[in-house]
């Protein structure tokens, strides 16, 4: 269930996070030309301008009377926290009231940034340091956008090339119209101009949301959080797996698969004892041969206090990705970045004054 959140008390509509037809049709109820819409798109979200006086390509008139009428609201960053490899977490600030986490990652020339869709989550992922604050709500497609715009700035990015993964705070297809329209900002040749290529989108399993993700006209890359390979066991640490299980989110990937043409990618937390065993591994085989995906192994990314799970040792990480990879398998390792500053995979989380939710039921949220 999702809990209220302050708001902000200006009535003025907010440019930022709208499309290039919504601008339009404010544009319009000013008595301004729709053309200039693409002048404002391109201030917004290319020049990362939020003063609209400055929009300088606009008539002066029109550029006052869009300040009077509209404001510009983005996100702003709270803090920084570096972590020893590099990484840095930000705390970044929402108009809308709240507060979400996200990281820049540099491993050798690449950079990757790491967003969060959502202010907590409601899935309830045992292992996932964000299900600790439930789901406070989603974010609108300009504080999604607004995160990866406050890190070109803050990094100086400029024209380098850079990744976008959903795998920060919450589950992207949960907020799926926030997202998608989100995506249509990044990929706009006005806007980020982002390739589709260079977003991913990590989902827990929401089968119905992945299949609709197959007939988007811009769909980034899909990634699944499988992390077991029984139902039993799934139900227990990713309680999503009660109203799709196992099977069902395999049918979803297939059709994605069939209808696009394009692979996805199977993410699996190694959790000692847990999940690594093998007979865990000799299932996980036999699912990777079934279905035409790519696996990332992920050794748990440990939040003594708050998570009972350890990680395995180096030496049965690469065991099992040796075992896959000796039978043919697309396998890779997706090592710890930023763990110091509790900005690795599974620990991103606002929890000051949070309290554990109880338990997950799928009644309480729309699915």
């Amino acid at each position: 269930m999702m809990h209220p959140v302050a708001r902000p008390t200006d009535p003025r509509p907010n440019l930022y996070g709208m499309s290039r037809t919504e601008i339009e049709s404010l544009l319009a109820t000013l008595g301004a030309p729709r053309f200039h819409g693409d002048q404002v798109f391109r201030w917004l979200y290319a020049r990362r301008c939020f003063d609209p006086g400055s929009f300088t390509d606009l008539p002066k008139a029109l550029r006052e009377t869009l300040r009077g009428a509209a404001r510009v609201d983005a996100p702003k960053i709270g803090s920084r926290v570096i972590a020893e490899d590099g990484t840095v977490k930000y705390a970044v600030t929402l108009p809308g009231g709240g507060t979400v986490e996200t990281v820049f990652m540099l491993q050798r020339d690449r950079v990757t940034l790491c967003v969060s869709s959502q202010v907590g989550c409601a899935l309830m992922c045992d292992f996932c340091l964000t299900a600790r604050m439930g789901l406070i709500r989603h974010l609108t497609p300009g504080e999604i956008v607004g995160q990866i715009a406050l890190i070109q700035g803050d990094q100086a990015l400029g024209d380098r090339p850079f990744n976008v993964v959903f795998m920060g705070m919450g589950e992207p297809l949960h907020n799926y119209e926030g997202l998608v329209a989100a995506v249509r900002l990044l990929v706009d040749p006005g806007g980020f101009a982002l390739a589709k290529r260079r977003i991913t989108i990590s989902t827990s399993g929401l089968a119905p949301a992945i299949e609709r993700l197959a007939s988007e006209p811009v769909r980034p890359r899909l990634a699944i959080s499988l992390n077991a390979t029984t139902d039993a066991l799934r139900d227990r640490i990713m309680p999503v797996n009660r109203k799709y299980p196992i099977a069902r989110l395999l049918a979803a990937c297939r059709r994605f698969a069939k209808s696009t043409g394009e692979r996805f990618t199977f993410e699996y937390v190694l959790l000692s004892g847990l999940n690594d065993t093998d007979a865990d591994v000799a299932r996980l085989a036999k699912l990777l041969r079934a279905n035409p995906a790519k696996l990332n192994l992920i050794p748990f990314n440990e939040v003594p206090g708050w998570l009972p799970y350890r990680s395995p040792d180096r030496a049965r990480v690469l065991a099992i990705r040796d075992r896959l990879l000796a039978e043919g398998l697309p396998v890779s390792i997706r090592w710890s970045r930023g763990a110091t500053a509790r900005a690795a995979c599974g620990q991103l989380a606002v929890l000051s004054g949070a309290t554990v939710p109880a338990a997950f039921k799928t009644s309480e949220v729309s699915l």
